[in-house]
């Protein structure tokens, strides 16, 4: 069937040494990290750089550099792998980079060698614009002049044919329904039924790079929009921004901050992120859209699990070692001294921007504050951070020194140490291992 000039090709466009590549989007299955250390298959003279299992299979791993002159890495270059698949057979390829994602015009897809070497890797080439060319890689080609590929064990047959069937069309992939959002860093495409709300960006609390806010009745921990992307010297602090996306499965949940909600579309496959956590598409204008992988991202990060309110302390708890895993968030805090307090028992952290007196405003209420640094402050007093929360005398606001960090659910490991039974939490601090010992707002307070 002769191609006509509407049809469109959607190519990830991969480097390996000097040279641009564009595969068709059908033929990749998955970019990975490339492992440091192969399993080793010996061969005479190959291209193979070795295997590795992936989802319980082997699969082989072809280097392009030792069949072809490719010439030198750009500076900086981090190799992936590259996971494709032709029909039931499926092969890795070593590459350089992942760069983006381009559509072209079927119709200039231009053959350039008619050589008749059946050992030739490349015989075409597509514009990708701004006068830059790739050289068209088909993975049955790659298969077959590698003669090294591997088969799901219920598809596998003893002598696969050469010839094996081509990845499906674009248009026949079955596609599904995402809302596509504006992060101010990149699009993202979220399921539908995975987006629980879009509302006006609440106030926030920070700890560090962390923050979240009140949402509902729990708490809802943010990420950076930025970390979704995962772009290397790319600041991944929780910034404002006009509206906060909430992504829920079950009881967990996290919320991104967006610039705007743009509209529904659909998608079938696309490249997936070296991360896992969605694949990489094109929308109706061309532009790159991140699909998120839901259930893999609330995995990914434990303080999704603030989202299930009062209901976290009823967790059980499991053992680890001399511990038990915790099983809600706690909040590390300097009160002549760091301590933590289970983050449920706070209902707001606000920064001390008052003068110093018996009471503070809170909506529209007085409620006491009580000093908890210790030793005296400085000059004005002011140098704080206010822990608005139920104590010895109900609702005041507690002044702290400063807020260290929160330890999610599941991050920490509890203890009971001395004879009356003191509680403590331990959890990795910056790559440290850091003990904190678990106080009370009314225990403090006896003690100032």
């Amino acid at each position: 069937m002769p191609v006509t000039s509407s049809a469109r090709l959607t190519l990830a466009r991969i480097r390996i040494g000097e040279v641009g590549i564009g595969v068709r989007i059908e033929a990749v299955l998955q970019a990975l990290p490339l492992p440091e250390t192969f399993s080793r298959l010996p061969l005479r003279t190959h291209a193979l750089l070795g295997m590795v299992e992936h989802d319980g299979m082997a699969v082989p791993v072809v280097d392009l550099a030792r069949w072809l002159d490719v010439g030198t890495a750009p500076a900086g270059a981090v190799p992936q792998l590259l996971l494709l698949r032709d029909g039931d057979r499926t092969v890795g390829l070593r590459v350089d980079a992942l760069e983006e994602l381009v559509e072209v015009e079927a119709a200039a897809l231009q053959r350039l060698h008619h050589g008749d070497d059946p050992d030739d890797v490349f015989h075409s080439a597509a514009p990708s614009g701004n006068g830059v060319l790739l050289s068209l890689l088909e993975a049955t080609r790659l298969a077959d002049l590698a003669q090294c590929w591997s088969t799901a064990p219920t598809a596998a047959t003893a002598d696969a044919p050469a010839e094996s069937a081509a990845p499906p069309m674009a248009d026949t992939l079955q596609r599904t329904c995402y809302a596509l959002l504006d992060t101010g860093h990149g699009l993202i495409g979220v399921p539908p039924a995975s987006l629980a709300e879009v509302l006006s960006l609440p106030p926030l609390t920070h700890i560090g790079s962390s923050a979240w806010c009140r949402w509902h009745d729990s708490q809802l921990a943010l990420i950076a929009s930025t970390a979704l992307f995962q772009a290397p010297g790319v600041d991944t602090r929780v910034a404002a921004a006009p509206l906060l996306a909430v992504l829920q499965q079950a009881d967990l949940a996290l919320g991104v901050p967006v610039q705007a909600v743009l509209r529904l579309e659909e998608f079938g496959p696309g490249v997936p992120s070296t991360d896992g956590v969605g694949e990489n598409v094109i929308d109706a204008s061309g532009a790159t859209v991140l699909l998120v992988d839901v259930t893999r991202l609330l995995a990914r990060h434990p303080e999704a699990a603030l989202a299930r309110g009062d209901s976290v302390t009823s967790i059980a708890s499991t053992s680890v070692g001399a511990g038990t895993i915790n099983a809600e968030a706690y909040v590390v805090f300097d009160a002549a001294g760091l301590q933590a307090m289970p983050l449920a028992a706070i209902e707001q952290i606000v920064p001390l921007d008052v003068p110093l007196g018996a009471t503070m405003a809170w909506h529209g209420a007085a409620i006491p504050l009580i000093d908890l640094r210790g030793e005296a402050p400085g000059a004005d007093g002011a140098d704080g951070t206010v822990l608005v929360a139920q104590g010895a005398h109900g609702l005041a606001g507690h002044i702290v020194r400063r807020v260290h960090s929160l330890i999610p659910a599941g991050a920490g490991r509890m203890f009971n140490m001395g004879a009356n039974g003191t509680e403590f939490i331990t959890t990795d601090d910056g790559g440290q291992e850091a003990t904190y010992r678990i106080a009370t707002l009314s225990a403090l307070q006896a003690t100032n």
